[in-house]
């Protein structure tokens, strides 16, 4: 992912977007499942090209009022980058269909733990990214069951886009009600658990940096090199 910002021209995404299918294939993934994700985010590529499209100079191609003018460098820029956003939906996607939410805690607090000692609560910081990536589907269950609620009593949500925003007004205030409701409830359940934070905390399965991890790690670093050098 982090190349993938860094990569500087289209050929150099293209590979490692063909990187990134090979990788689901060696994980027995279905590609079409990975391109599903890509759809909730349709509005945000289509606005970066037009962004690119009308602000970025060059030659004109077409001619608007107020003064604007979609140029063929801001198309291409607007497209470049929606590209990038694909390959780091994808990629993304990748890390979270393979890798479980406790694997990337545990993961993420291990990468950190050489900061506690400047002060940073790495523990803390994977807890909580725990909690949200395990309450995200329940988020999910509760919007629908609250959209649902509200259509039965009337409710419109769908309709012109006034109509939908003034339709989810009485979507998000339950939601935010729900959601404080649930937070305060794990809280409670944690300090009834004598839960006190990561001082002195050991992991059931503890991570150990293996040959096939430090393999892994190096061919990934030199195919990096190679892409932002050569392609």
């Amino acid at each position: 992912m982090t190349l993938i910002f860094l990569a500087p021209r289209l050929s150099s995404l293209l590979v490692i977007a063909l990187g990134t299918i090979v990788l689901y294939q060696a994980a027995r993934l279905n590609t079409g499942l990975a391109f599903r994700n890509i759809r909730p985010f349709l509005w945000i590529l289509i606005l970066t090209v037009i962004i690119h499209a009308l602000f970025t100079e060059g030659h004109i191609l077409i001619r608007l009022p107020l003064s604007l003018a979609v140029t063929t460098e801001g198309i291409h820029a607007g497209l470049f980058y929606s590209f990038r956003i694909v390959v780091l939906i994808l990629s993304a996607a990748l890390i979270t269909l393979t890798t479980s939410p406790m694997a990337l805690t545990d993961a993420i607090e291990r990468f950190l733990k050489p900061l506690t000692r400047l002060g940073l609560p790495a523990h803390e910081i994977a807890m909580m990214m725990s909690i949200s990536m395990r309450f995200i589907p329940t988020l999910m269950e509760e919007t629908d069951r609250i959209r649902k609620a509200q259509i039965s009593r009337g409710s419109r949500i769908n309709g012109s886009p006034v109509q939908r925003i003034k339709g989810l007004i009485p979507l998000i205030i339950p939601l935010f009600v729900s959601t404080f409701r649930r937070a305060n409830d794990l809280a409670l359940a944690m300090e009834a658990r004598c839960y006190r934070g990561g001082e002195n905390r050991t992991s059931y399965q503890a991570l150990r940096f293996r040959w096939v991890d430090g393999a892994a790690l190096g061919v990934v670093a030199v195919s990096g090199i190679m892409i932002l050098a050569w392609v």
